[in-house]
């Protein structure tokens, strides 16, 4: 429609200036010096319109020649950014998979020309993790910290992780303690850290990061409460490990008082009284948590301490009994506490009670001594013996 109002146009204007030259042609005369140029005014007019068109047309071709190079340079890297976000999309697919090494062809061969090359990195960097290349990997993480700025939380993050992965927690947790120095709130990075730490059994850095945790909300309140518990247990064990009793008493004096009273906070701590020879101490914390809750932790640990009054201790067990009749950790620290006492058949009782809810190679050996305590009964012992020796080896019957 366009062309054929143009053509209409044109032959409008051919017409007039026909009718104009046939009516008044009109007389142009350009002269310089000794040279001159008559002509009609129409015929001037259309040589003066077509060298100005064709002017134009030069220098519109000269710029367009000009601009070619330019246009040609952007429209192959549109073409490479093309590819590039194509092959990024192919080799993440290729990636979820488990085409590990196709993946990682792909997601490197357009990385350099991509706008987002620290996505093909990165994703790279997971593929050669998955094919045990951890030179590559950390080559693929080199490249992603230098070809973006801004994101050395993300590449540290990912490198953490593959770290992790690999098994390398010395190298993630340097990873993670340098993170932290950059963001020190950054949440991800807190939670890894405490990650970390636990499985190294680093409690003094778990208790480090938890103010952090507890601040940021990265852990419901549960958990947080729970790894403090954790935390200061490991504290306590480690000490007791080493058998550094000040720290085992400098733990548990700082710790708060609704951890200090938990039963794996007493379990411990009445753990490392008992080893110090001071087991007395226990008895009191022991009967304190056992007037609120149970635990067979301490309540077989209360059996393998005599207080000053063993008859009081007998008897408070006793009364326990009545309300757990058949739970075999008591039954074997009342058998524990008569053969203390000097009560050979009634500590017989309470062990071959302990046996029928629950038989352990320990109770056997208790019961063994305690058969050994009264001439005749070899036979009895040697049994007791033979079936505890067979379920140690068969089983773990200790309480931990």
């Amino acid at each position: 429609m366009k062309l054929l109002i143009i053509i209409a146009i044109a032959l409008l204007i051919g017409g007039g200036l026909m009718w104009l030259a046939e009516f008044e042609p009109g007389f142009v005369l350009l002269q310089y010096g000794s040279w001159s140029l008559e002509t009609s005014l129409v015929v001037f007019a259309v040589a003066f319109v077509l060298l100005v068109l064709a002017a134009y047309w030069a220098l519109r071709s000269v710029v367009l020649i000009k601009q070619t190079p330019g246009k040609l340079s952007r429209w192959q890297s549109s073409k490479r950014l093309s590819r590039a976000n194509k092959t990024l999309t192919r080799g993440l697919i290729t990636l979820e998979e488990g085409r590990w090494s196709e993946a990682e062809r792909l997601l490197m061969r357009y990385a350099g020309h991509s706008e987002t090359p620290l996505l093909h990195y990165l994703a790279a960097a997971r593929a050669a993790q998955k094919q045990d290349a951890g030179e590559r990997r950390d080559n693929y993480l080199r490249l992603a910290h230098e070809t973006t700025d801004g994101a050395d939380i993300a590449v540290g993050v990912v490198q953490a992780e593959l770290q992790l992965a690999s098994d390398q927690k010395e190298q993630a947790l340097a990873t993670l303690q340098h993170l932290r120095e950059m963001s020190p709130k950054h949440p991800y990075v807190l939670q890894q850290l405490q990650k970390v730490y636990s499985e190294m059994n680093e409690w003094q850095g778990v208790q480090d990061v938890l103010p952090d945790l507890r601040k940021r909300h990265v852990l419901p309140s549960s958990d947080v409460k729970s790894l403090s518990t954790e935390a200061n247990v490991g504290q306590l064990e480690a000490a007791i490990v080493r058998q550094d009793w000040g720290a085992v008493s400098e733990i548990w004096q700082k710790a708060p008082s609704k951890i200090r009273y938990s039963e794996a906070m007493l379990h411990a701590y009445v753990t490392g009284l008992i080893h110090q020879g001071r087991g007395k101490e226990a008895g009191p914390l022991i009967e304190a948590y056992m007037n609120n809750a149970w635990s067979d932790r301490l309540v077989y640990q209360y059996g393998l301490i005599e207080l000053d009054n063993l008859g009081e201790q007998i008897e408070r067990a006793g009364r326990w009994v009545k309300k757990h009749p058949n739970n075999p950790w008591l039954l074997l620290t009342l058998g524990r506490l008569q053969k203390m006492n000097n009560q050979a058949a009634k500590a017989e009782s309470y062990l071959r009670e302990s046996l029928t809810h629950g038989a352990r190679g320990e109770t056997y050996q208790v019961l063994a001594e305690v058969l050994a305590m009264e001439p005749g009964n070899e036979s009895g012992v040697l049994e007791a013996n033979q079936k505890g020796l067979a379920l140690m080896l068969s089983q773990k019957d200790a309480l931990v």
